[in-house]
């Protein structure tokens, strides 16, 4: 009895070994791991161990050992991101990242000039970063009564750079020069006020709206 079952043992783990030989669908073991990486928006520079990738999002990297891994997105205008990527074997990783704007929010610096003996002014413009400007509305004296009225300047999405070549800032003026008014009547002692649409030129793009008012 014991001989047979011996026996029985035997042919049972040659049976298992075999099997393990022939299984098609059994995962290869102490096969190196895949990392995927994606970012919103794509296109950030992938830096793997400090290393750059040459890759760009979205790609993968192949053939990596079994461990934790440091991962660094670079993209214009957007803050660098990092996280830890665990890697394992015979499996993929994936890591999804929004990336966020980097660009600091927009800042306008507005000034004035008079002309015509103080009786007229024209305003101007100097920004932190190019936009694309929306709009501007002016609420303006229009008597010495405080009577007010609004003008409304379309710029209709048009790129206002912030500086030049030279990294010397650039005046924008109101009313802008392609407009019917290119001063506009002064009242002493009256505040004008200044409300301003747009949009940042790059990164996210993000909108944003700003309001002033001057005494003059």
């Amino acid at each position: 009895m014991k001989v047979l079952i011996l026996i029985f043992i035997i042919v049972s783990c040659l049976f298992i070994v075999q099997c393990a030989e022939d299984c098609t669908d059994c995962p290869p073991e102490n096969q190196p791991g895949k990392l995927v990486i994606k970012s919103n928006p794509p296109g950030a520079r992938i830096y793997l161990q400090g290393m750059d990738t040459g890759k760009n999002t979205p790609d993968s990297i192949m053939n990596l050992t079994a461990g934790n891994y440091d991962v660094f997105l670079y993209l214009q205008y957007y803050d660098t991101s990092s996280f830890t990527a665990a890697i394992y074997e015979n499996a993929t990783t994936t890591k999804e990242v929004d990336l966020l704007d980097g660009l600091p929010l927009v800042d306008i610096l507005l000034d004035y000039l008079t002309y015509f003996g103080g009786d007229s002014v024209r305003f101007s413009m100097e920004l932190n970063q190019d936009v694309l400007m929306d709009s501007v509305v002016v609420r303006r004296p229009i008597d010495s009564s405080g009577t007010y009225e609004y003008i409304t300047f379309l710029y209709n999405k048009e790129l206002l750079i912030s500086h030049d070549q030279f990294g010397s800032s650039i005046n924008h003026y109101l009313p802008p020069p392609d407009s019917e008014f290119q001063y506009l009547a002064r009242f002493r002692d009256f505040d004008y006020f200044f409300y301003i649409y747009g949009q940042k030129a790059y990164g996210a793009k993000a909108y944003f709206y700003l309001s002033f008012s001057i005494s003059i």
